[in-house]
């Protein structure tokens, strides 16, 4: 198989949407004041009632709204405002429908390599967790009990879930320290989301704006485990009188595994550029290059935790007796480049055209071994002739090759009352997904090459062909139309939203070795209604109400086999797996005044053709494939509060979520039915709460977040589980004040895991069931296969200096 091309760049010269100003980074280079009063925004008016004070706007985006500062706070280098609610963790919102947001005042406090997903722990409906301390893996998330691959992202306006299974890395996105805000929307997207694995909602993040200014920021990080973080950020600043402006990043992380051997290592880049035509019409180029290689670790059953701890894990050296269970071979090692092009551009009073091309290409490979047999050497179903000799070790990796590209236009016109939205997102599709054999050095163990696809170093057939025990490639080409009418009555205090957005799925998937059946195809249309309305009684309150639909298509690998390295099959092709439909109902309140900021939102899901992942291993690579467990019911209530400074410098948060889920139909397991109508879903808490203290004097800030998880089953049965538990981090800082060429220079610490807790944190595999069971027509089933767990990182502390200059 060929290595992937960049010729497809050559698609980003066009346009897309970004329609928050960049206030925040255009007093990047403002020095940290002192504290001052704020300045209240709205013009005193004796005759009439005074209108809503102007410290924190709302425009309808796909980031959310975005907050506009007044007063005599400026920023510090890292975009800290100190007056965001919650700290960082809320923000005004005005959007039918329950959108929880992380804006700059929190970010910049957390790790400097934390990622998207790690920046949402703290929201009501997220629960995430973390393999290891400083985000350099990405994380897991559960949407009020959805799995993250049914969450729809959108980074800079491309969707940036894997177009196969749903996965989204948050590791191959943004750096820290170029994260401007992440929006979660539970439940809903708006009607010009450009994605296919939205059944449990959405989530948007966003790069910083450049600043106008020329200059740079730098940081240094250096914690437990032998991280160190070292990262560079320069601005071009206004360049000449031509609108433009635009900066670039570079940063590189390296730390141990924290509770085996190996390492994790990432290097990144991001870019952006605005160039602005006027103040309603501008064009970005957002570029994020990400390369990593990360250590895999086994994940322990219960019975395995409570025997070894932390210490179930690959071996640390080569061993002669256990040749395949070697940390080397455990290496999840990828290279990606996201890209995209958002045009907004104001055509005539009222109409406005909105463009976003975007750009998706990666490449790696999860690691694995097999030992080959004499005379059981295959490619797909068919026996081939190599060279190598009985009891060799091989490595047999999944290789994973991208290439994505797309666009969604849009035509937005209003007149009067009303709002008209009609738009179109394409997008075409090649993911390759092949099983390469190549050389393993016998003596140490090391793979020739991690890739395992390319180079010198790969065993060839006797006729001269690559060896692959299998190789397909999956084609998707997604056509989705969406309509939308916005109207606005009584004063602009009610708003109506409706539309419906159209999809159009095409998939086909063909085989490169020998396979039961080459070829295979799919064909979805997904009609997608939505509904909301919304009504302000004054500028304090507000109630909403929203219906949406959503679906997400099933995983490609449910339409194809893979077969081992003598012939016999590993994963199978599913038959029932059909596109899964979600139907969700919201009602929602809203409150907020120069102190307080809070919502509460009612919540139910109605799914069909529920999608649960299964993780099965090819040799010793782990995959995820899919199974269908019917209907499922989920519904329960979200709160949030969090207030602007208290007693000075304090900005306390809280949230919390009750869910009710339940399983509504028993599932088939091999010639029988499980009893799982009514049992709770895999990895998902009853109860979850959290607590967040933001102290910032201008100089001196420390930050407290704590997040209540309560227990959760692992299987089907709900015959195991896990138990509660609380995750905690704190902040401790200080910036000074300008000095020479150095702007707002400042050393922060974070701690993660004070008490050094060692426990099991989430689900990385579920079970059927755990115990012995009866099925609905009486059969007996022995002790199933025992579900597997991630562990929690222990305690770790990393310190950082800054500055901007």
């Amino acid at each position: 198989m060929p290595h992937p091309r960049f010729s497809v760049v050559h698609f980003l010269l066009a346009g897309t949407i970004c329609s928050s100003i960049a206030m925040e980074s255009a007093a990047f280079g403002q020095s940290m004041p002192h504290p001052a009063k704020t300045v209240r925004a709205q013009p005193k008016n004796t005759n009439k009632k005074t209108a809503a004070p102007k410290k924190l706007g709302a425009v309808e985006s796909k980031g959310g709204p975005e907050e506009v500062h007044v007063g005599g706070h400026a920023l510090s280098a890292q975009g800290v405002t100190r007056r965001a609610p919650g700290g960082g963790l809320m923000r005004l919102e005005t959007r039918a429908g329950t959108i929880q947001s992380v804006t700059r005042d929190f970010i910049a406090k957390q790790p400097p390599s934390a990622n998207p997903v790690q920046v949402l722990a703290l929201t009501p409906s997220a629960f995430v967790t973390l393999t290891e301390p400083y985000g350099i893996a990405g994380g897991n998330l559960m949407l009020r009990g959805l799995p993250g691959d049914h969450v729809g992202w959108i980074y800079n306006g491309a969707p940036v879930n894997d177009v196969g299974d749903g996965g989204f890395y948050a590791n191959q996105t943004s750096d820290g320290d170029n994260l401007k805000s992440v929006s979660l929307m539970p439940g809903s997207v708006d009607i010009d989301t450009p994605s296919i694995s939205a059944a449990a909602g959405s989530a948007y993040a966003e790069l910083i704006d450049p600043s106008h200014r020329r200059g740079g920021f730098v940081d240094f990080s250096y914690g437990s485990y032998n991280m160190h973080r070292e990262f560079i950020r320069l601005e071009s600043g206004d360049i000449g009188n031509s609108g433009v402006r635009a900066f670039a990043s570079f940063s590189n992380t390296e730390a141990d595994n924290w509770r085996g051997p190996g390492k994790f290592t990432r290097k990144h880049v991001d870019f952006k550029m605005i160039k602005e035509f006027t103040p309603e019409s501008r064009w970005t180029i957002n570029a994020s290059y990400n390369t990593n290689v990360l250590q895999l670790d086994e994940n322990p059953t219960k019975e395995q935790f409570g025997e070894f701890g932390k210490n179930y894990d690959y071996d640390s050296h080569y061993h002669l007796n256990n040749k395949t269970n070697y940390y080397k071979y455990g290496l999840d090692a990828f290279q990606n480049l996201i890209a995209s092009a958002p045009l907004s551009v104001k055509l005539a009073e009222g109409l406005r055209f909105d463009d976003t091309p975007y750009l998706w290409w990666g490449s790696g490979t999860i690691g694995g071994v097999s030992t080959v047999e004499d005379g059981k050497t295959y490619s797909g179903t068919q026996p081939v002739d190599v060279d190598v000799a009985n009891g060799t070790n091989v490595y047999t990796p999944l290789y994973f090759s991208y290439h994505r590209t797309g666009n969604n236009a849009k035509m937005t016109w209003t007149k009067g009352i009303n709002t008209l939205t009609f738009g179109w997102w394409y997008e075409w599709s090649r993911t390759n997904q092949s099983t390469p054999v190549s050389y393993i050095n016998q003596a140490d163990g090391g793979p020739a090459n991690i890739y395992g696809d390319y180079g010198p170093h790969i065993y060839r057939t006797s006729d001269g062909n690559r060896w692959y025990l299998n190789d397909h490639n999956t084609f998707t080409q997604v056509n989705m139309l969406y309509l939308g009418d916005r109207v606005k009555l009584l004063h602009d205090k009610l708003e109506l939203q409706a539309g419906i957005r159209l999809a159009m799925v095409n998939r086909k998937v063909g085989s490169y070795v020998p396979n039961i059946q080459q070829h295979r195809g799919q064909n979805v249309f997904e009609p997608l209604p939505q509904f909301s309305a919304s009504y302000k009684f004054n500028e304090h309150h507000q109630i909403y109400v929203r219906g949406a639909t959503n679906f997400k298509m099933p995983n490609d690998n449910t339409m194809f086999e893979l077969y081992n390295i003598d012939g016999s099959m590993s994963t199978a092709p599913s038959s029932n797996v059909k596109p899964e439909y979600a139907i969700n109902e919201e009602i929602g309140y809203r409150y907020h005044d120069d102190l307080l900021v809070g919502e509460i939102s009612f919540f139910n899901y109605n799914f069909t053709n529920r999608q649960m992942g299964v993780l099965s291993y090819f040799g010793s690579a782990p995959m995820s494939t899919t199974m269908n467990v019917g209907n499922q019911t989920s519904r329960g209530v979200d709160i949030q509060i969090g207030t602007r400074p208290i007693f000075g410098h304090f900005r306390p948060y809280m949230s919390f979520e009750y869910l009710d889920a339940t399983m509504d139909s028993n599932i088939q397991y091999l010639n029988d039915y499980l009893r799982t109508k009514g049992k709770r879903p895999v990895g998902t808490p009853h109860e979850m709460g959290a607590l967040g203290v933001d102290w910032d004097n201008g100089h001196i800030f420390a930050n407290l977040n704590l997040k209540y998880i309560g227990s959760q089953y692992s299987t089907l049965m709900n015959d195991e589980k896990l138990h509660p538990y609380i995750m905690d981090t704190v902040t401790l800082g200080y910036r000074f004040s300008n000095k020479w060429y150095l702007r707002s220079p400042q050393i922060q610490l974070n701690f993660q895991n004070l008490a050094g807790s060692l426990y099991r944190n989430g689900v990385y595999s579920m079970s059927p069931f755990a115990h012995a069971t009866t099925g609905v027509y009486g059969t007996q089933f022995a002790s199933g296969t025992a579900p597997t767990y991630t562990l929690s990182p222990g305690f770790a502390v990393s310190f950082s200096v800054s500055t901007g200059f």
